[in-house]
């Protein structure tokens, strides 16, 4: 945990938000600090309940996955429950998320609260709202390790990938190693079962539309396609809307805080103020600030995990003064999810670049198909590419033309052409890397950073 001295300032003070929003917050600050274990040094920082809480957070630590790790699901769970009690009543389960294996956190399950976030989440986006009736048909094509049913040695029936009103599509976990003829299946799996939602990994997606305009192929479109589990490349995007004739929007999540944004009909991502509230640390000037930053993130209503101030490891980008188009006006309004902060790479000067900033100066290339860029050190890159053969001349130079204007005539970036790009496990694709990690703290501007570290 990272420690916050002294008077910190608070982004969220200066936002609107609805009729008992700030005592939801002060009641998750009083659950968390009066009785739940896992917060018992938190308790010196707090300057007590004579201030507002939005100035009571920003004075806490950031909590970290490895504190999570660390006070395990027991650690989290409010004064007056007990974990083995809510097991063996079958309130909840122990759920691990997916990822490498440093990275996983073992979570206390609750799905009545993570239907209740879901649902408020849909209802800012108006093709959602009307989409999501409750029982209505939804295909999921996802990475089966996040979700579904795994099977990586031989091929599911249908049957075996159905839940209740939910068709998972594959039971492979790498897109480029799909045949066509399990891509031809899905293909007829949508037109039999004609889902009123498609909930997608933007690449898994990607990579079935580009089947299916390539073959010519004719395929159900939904009423709304939902993409989540990864950030969305603008050529996933353009690729998916040339196979599917629908609304497409974006989802933003993780397993631990439940829905956090959502894509409105206009293409802002809106706070889900019902299930949440979210801290914006914005980045110093140099780093894209004050409209970049981070976000953490602290839970409504869960009653078997308190999460208060998560690092969820997401950097994003503000909307700016202009009023949404929606009409919605809660809570943080975002231009852009940017990606994760894993994914920040630097300049030669030491500037951050976002990974939404790279596919920026990608998104447009002709005959890019896929990429990843990974720095492999000061001023050096290297960026795997795959092209559509019809368009196949020039890619990689047009590419690294773009780049160039990125991060600047110094940089040394070599381009190379191959096959597919392969997502990492368990099965999310990466577009960019760095070779060694970066302090994110160092980049916040010091008005909104943690003190006494």
């Amino acid at each position: 945990m990272s420690g916050a001295r002294g008077a910190i300032a608070s982004f969220a003070a200066g936002l609107r938000y609805g009729r008992g929003y700030e005592e939801r917050c002060a009641g998750e600050i009083e659950e968390a600090l009066g009785g739940t274990e896992a917060y018992a040094a938190w308790r010196a920082f707090d300057p007590g309940s004579s201030r507002g809480p939005f100035d009571r957070l920003a004075a806490l630590p950031a909590l970290e996955k490895e504190d999570l790790r660390a006070h395990g699901p027991r650690g989290f769970v409010p004064g007056g429950r007990d974990l083995d009690a809510g097991l063996a009543a079958h309130e909840i389960e122990l759920v691990e998320t997916s990822g490498s294996t440093g990275d996983r956190v073992v979570n206390a399950w609750h799905q009545p609260w993570w239907d209740a976030s879901e649902e408020a989440s849909w209802r800012i986006n108006a093709h959602a709202r009307a989409a999501a009736v409750g029982d209505h048909p939804e295909a999921i094509l996802t990475s089966p390790w996040c979700t579904g049913f795994p099977c990586e040695d031989e091929y599911l029936a249908m049957r075996q990938r159905m839940l209740g009103r939910f068709l998972y599509l594959s039971e492979r976990s790498d897109p480029s190693t799909w045949s066509a003829e399990l891509m031809d299946r899905m293909v007829a799996e949508l037109n039999a079962f004609r889902p009123v939602v498609i909930e997608a990994n933007p690449s898994f997606l990607a990579r079935l539309s580009r089947h299916i305009v390539k073959g010519d192929r004719r395929v159900h479109s939904p009423e709304i396609i939902i993409l989540t589990y990864e950030n969305p490349s603008l050529l996933h995007q353009r690729q998916i809307r040339e196979a599917f004739d629908a609304p497409i929007a974006s989802s933003y999540g993780s397993t631990e805080t439940g829905y956090v944004f959502m894509e409105c009909e206009a293409g802002r991502f809106h706070q889900v103020t019902e299930s949440c509230h979210v801290d914006f640390l914005p980045f110093a000037p140099a780093h894209g600030g004050p409209d970049v930053g981070r976000i953490l993130v602290t839970t409504f209503g869960n009653p078997w995990r308190s999460l208060v101030r998560f690092d969820v490891g997401d950097v994003v980008r503000l909307s700016g003064r202009t009023p949404c188009p929606c009409g919605r006006d809660e809570g943080l309004t975002l231009a852009s999810i940017e990606g994760r902060t894993i994914s920040i790479t630097l300049t030669s000067e030491g500037n951050a670049v976002t990974q939404s900033a790279v596919d920026r100066a990608l998104g447009a290339v002709d005959g890019l198909v896929e990429y990843q860029l990974l720095q492999t050190g000061p001023g050096a890159f290297t960026l795997l590419f795959s092209v559509d053969e019809a368009e196949a001349e020039n890619v990689g130079e047009a590419a690294r033309a773009g780049l160039l204007e990125l991060y600047g005539a110094d940089a040394a970036i070599a381009a190379e052409r191959v096959d597919a790009i392969r997502p990492d496990p368990p099965g999310k694709y990466k577009l960019a890397k760095r070779y060694e990690p970066i302090d994110h703290d160092a980049l916040l501007d010091e008005r909104y950073a943690p003190k006494g570290r």
